[in-house]
């Protein structure tokens, strides 16, 4: 057997060497393999990776901070918890941790979210290392009152009025000593901001005044952003400008929307709010004004599943309830809505317009004396057209003439442009053989109609014309198509009623223009033409 040995010998030697071997070798591995036994084995050396320090991963945290997004403030949060076990940064690890703890805390107060308990850690980390509270307590405490943002309340009434008093008792003080400190760390300039934001008239409200007293924050994403989200106003080019910068922030996505619905740009306010869903789906801020935006829209099965969403957060969430039911109502679902109804009614809230939609649901299941009783009762709370409106279809049902005709004048004076009321009260009048007023009110509701009937095609245009889904198009333009056609046979009702009262004052001119409208009518035709013949 043939026994390589590796020496150093020369190039020539090895290629002879390596010639002798192929001779009996069968193909290359053969040759391959004994000149894998000759090379000298060296072991691959790996670089390691180096190791941040302490202080640099304390640097990337503060980063995260200035950054400013939720998700950026999660991360530095979690670096900070870990830094503090490490003695070199331990203090200000801990102060940092408790620092972006309440941040996190006062964002979600301004995103309107569920309460995470981030305060209740920034007081843990302090209350763990006493050397943080003479820094923090104070900031902490003036945390504790800023609000939460928008209609959707997580708290008791009593704990937000106690938030509110403790601010604006302490306000003069608080204002002198954050402004003293702004410009000192990220927390005091942010709270600087959030502090006044809250406790100060919008009136009164000077941003860009604010933001001279931190120079070193002012230009911070973080700060930038409580800048542009001031108050009730949001400033949207500078928002849509930290978005763009940074997708990190998708919280800024909640309060883009804002200003898209006060403008009535509903799907792009929407498209925002779906995107912040998506990011976070426990939000009920973000859930009800879907829900609200869906009912807008006549989608009432995705309102009805959103305002669920937002009920599992916030059970007790009036608007919530109310909106609820009210899709209920408009999905034909009337003893469901009356459960939500009810629901309302047992927590006293909202008791006016629970009264109402209660009697809505009650007259549509023909339940007309508890419809009635409830009508009453939102009448001595709300001041409007639909509730004497809705009064006067009740009692109408229950033969009382003369409280219907009341109660429709009364809504007709608040509101003339519903030409529905205008149309009952034209009945209600025809049944009294009030002939002079029946002719009148009905030749109005007329023209109401007419007029209604120019808007709802222009309104169907305008949706053809649209770039909303095909499906909410089709199902908002065969509304109003239903709607029309429904006018049009009030239209033809009252030329006939008012055909009858011209007749039973003996205008017979003004009987048989009125009846010729309807003589081709399957309904009122061949009655129309027994009334010409009796003119003749």
């Amino acid at each position: 057997m043939f026994q390589t040995v590796c020496t150093a010998a020369s190039a020539t030697t090895r290629r002879r060497r390596r010639c002798r071997l192929w001779r009996g070798a069968s193909g290359c591995v053969l040759a391959a393999f004994v000149h894998s036994g000759c090379a000298a084995s060296k072991p691959v050396v790996t670089p390691s990776a180096r190791v941040p320090s302490p202080s640099a991963r304390l640097a990337a945290a503060d980063a995260q901070v200035q950054a400013g997004c939720f998700d950026c403030l999660v991360s530095a949060l979690q670096e900070y918890n870990n830094l503090r076990s490490v003695a070199t940064v331990a203090d200000a690890a801990s102060t940092g941790a408790a620092r972006a703890a309440a941040l996190l805390a006062i964002r979600e107060r301004e995103l309107g979210t569920p309460d995470s308990g981030y305060l209740a850690r920034a007081r843990e980390i302090v209350a763990a290392n006493p050397r943080t509270q003479a820094t923090l307590g104070a900031l902490l405490d003036i945390a504790e009152t800023l609000p939460v943002r928008g209609a959707v309340t997580q708290v008791s009434d009593d704990v937000a009025l106690l938030r509110n008093q403790t601010a604006l008792q302490n306000r003069e003080l608080w204002t002198a000593q954050l402004r003293a400190h702004a410009n000192e760390d990220a927390l005091s300039a942010y709270i600087w901001l959030a502090f006044n934001c809250a406790y100060l008239p919008s009136a009164e409200h000077a941003v860009a005044q604010w933001l001279t007293f931190e120079p070193a924050w002012r230009e911070t994403p973080l700060v930038a952003l409580k800048a542009a989200t001031c108050g009730s106003n949001t400033d949207s080019p500078s928002l849509e400008r930290l978005l763009e910068r940074d997708p990190r922030f998708v919280e800024v996505h909640y309060f883009l929307s804002f200003g898209l619905a006060l403008t009535g740009r509903i799907d792009a306010a929407m498209d925002h709010l779906l995107k912040a869903y998506d990011w976070r789906r426990e939000w009920p801020a973000v859930t009800s004004s879907l829900g609200a935006d869906y009912m807008a829209l006549e989608d009432f099965d995705r309102a009805i599943d959103f305002l669920d969403r937002t009920l599992a957060l916030v059970p007790r969430y009036p608007d919530a309830l109310l909106n609820k039911a009210k899709a209920l109502t408009y999905a034909g679902r009337y003893a469901d809505s009356l459960q939500i109804v009810d629901q309302l009614l047992a927590q006293n809230s909202l008791v006016g317009d629970a009264r109402y939609w209660r009697a809505v649901n009650e007259e549509a299941l023909s339940r007309d004396d508890e419809a009635w009783a409830d009508i009453e009762l939102a009448n001595k709370q709300l001041f409007n057209a639909a509730v004497p409106k809705l009064a006067g279809i009740i009692a109408y049902h229950r033969k009382q003439l003369d409280v219907s005709q009341n109660r429709f004048e009364l809504s007709r004076r608040r509101d003339k442009s519903d030409c529905e009321t205008g149309f009952y009260l034209g009945i209600v009048l025809g049944e009294q053989r009030a002939w002079p007023r029946t002719a009148e009110v009905l030749i109005e509701t007329v023209a109401c109609f007419e007029k209604a009937e120019a808007k709802l095609n222009e309104e169907i245009a305008n949706i053809r014309a649209s770039t909303q889904p095909l499906d909410r198009q089709i199902r908002q333009i065969k509304k109003r198509e239903a709607q029309i056609a429904s006018n049009r046979r009030m239209i033809v009702t009252s030329w006939y009623n008012t055909a009858v009262s011209y007749f039973s004052l003996s205008k017979k001119e003004q009987a048989r223009e009125f009846a010729e409208r309807v003589i081709t009518d399957d309904e009122f035709g061949e009655r129309a033409r027994q009334l010409l013949a009796q003119l003749r």
